[in-house]
């Protein structure tokens, strides 16, 4: 069996990028076993925050439970006690989600959640399996030691289009998780956070360049990961993901690049409707790359600049 992990940070284009992969043949495709939407996820939130920082060789039997369930093919295992947990986790909404994970007052339905929540389990029939995640920066060291078959795939994406969609949807919001990131990132790198009453986009910038730099600094370790930009793929799409697939020993065919091809719209009406759904992988390809250019002012762009200056890595942008 071929295992592919697909690394980056949210809004990077690792979502098109994995939906692309894959649709390729007999893969089965886990779109982030460790987010937002399923109860064992959750537990593992509570227990290490939305972005674990586990450090190589640490002990952390839960999570890496959730890993192999992933990589086995990863299906709900459709126990008793996983559709219990499942139905009650669907029935707990989102904010309320989102408020137990900041406090960690989870109440009882969300502490029955966190009891019985049950790892995935494996796909029959998958020959490849293609997982991707946007959670797992802080931990991609641990991430690969435990998945060492697994061949790895790293998505950025231009910063100044990743904040731009970032500002956007209000993205780092949960305090007590930014703080704590913060001081993981103080630790490692003597990288001090903006201040709260500041700009929002300072902080939502400075938390990019955390999980950025994560990701990069582990990337230098390992120079077999195989590394792509959103950028590069929005253009010739359909041949540059073929060629991504047959690097990473997937079989490309007619379902992925049927895929490739509906996800670009052409039709200017059909594009903008989709960017009023920033969640949908169907865009008008061409225009990905400069998005930026029209959303952010310069003072943002300032902002980012200088926010990103203080991290190693160079991670403040080329521009023309």
């Amino acid at each position: 069996m071929t295992r592919v992990l697909i690394l980056g940070i949210p809004r990077s284009g690792t979502t098109w990028s994995g939906r692309a992969l894959g649709a390729t043949e007999h893969t089965a495709y886990v779109n982030e076993p460790d987010g937002f939407v399923d109860p064992y996820a959750f537990r593992i939130m509570v227990d290490h925050g939305e972005h674990p920082a586990i450090a190589p060789g640490a002990p952390a039997p839960d999570y890496e439970r959730l890993w192999r369930g992933a990589f086995a093919g990863g299906r709900p295992a459709d126990t008793l006690r996983d559709r219990a947990a499942r139905f009650l986790y669907a029935r707990t909404p989102v904010e309320a989600r989102r408020a137990a994970r900041a406090s960690h007052d989870l109440g009882p339905r969300l502490r029955a959640v966190r009891h019985l929540a049950t790892p995935l389990v494996g796909a029959p029939g998958a020959r490849h399996v293609v997982v991707k995640t946007v959670l797992a920066c802080l931990s991609a060291e641990w991430l690969v030691r435990h998945c060492a078959d697994a061949r790895v795939l790293y998505v950025e994406r231009n910063p100044y289009n990743v904040l731009s969609s970032w500002r956007d949807l209000g993205f780092v919001r949960n305090g007590r998780e930014y703080r704590r990131v913060a001081a993981w990132a103080e630790d490692r790198w003597g990288i001090v956070r903006p201040d709260d009453d500041g700009p929002h986009l300072a902080l939502q910038t400075f938390f990019f360049g955390v999980l950025t730099a994560a990701l990069r600094e582990t990337a230098a370790g390992h120079p077999e990961w195989v590394r792509t930009t959103h950028e590069h793929l929005c253009v010739d799409s359909a041949a540059r993901f073929a060629d991504l697939a047959a690097t990473l020993g997937l079989e490309w065919g007619p379902r992925a690049a049927a895929f490739v091809t509906e996800s670009d719209l052409t039709d200017s009406a059909e594009a903008a409707t989709a960017a009023d759904r920033p969640f949908r992988t169907r865009r008008a390809t061409a225009e990905q790359p400069d998005r930026w250019r029209e959303r952010l002012s310069t003072e943002e762009r300032s902002i980012i600049d200088r926010t990103l200056a203080a991290f190693p890595f160079d991670l403040v942008p080329e521009t023309d």
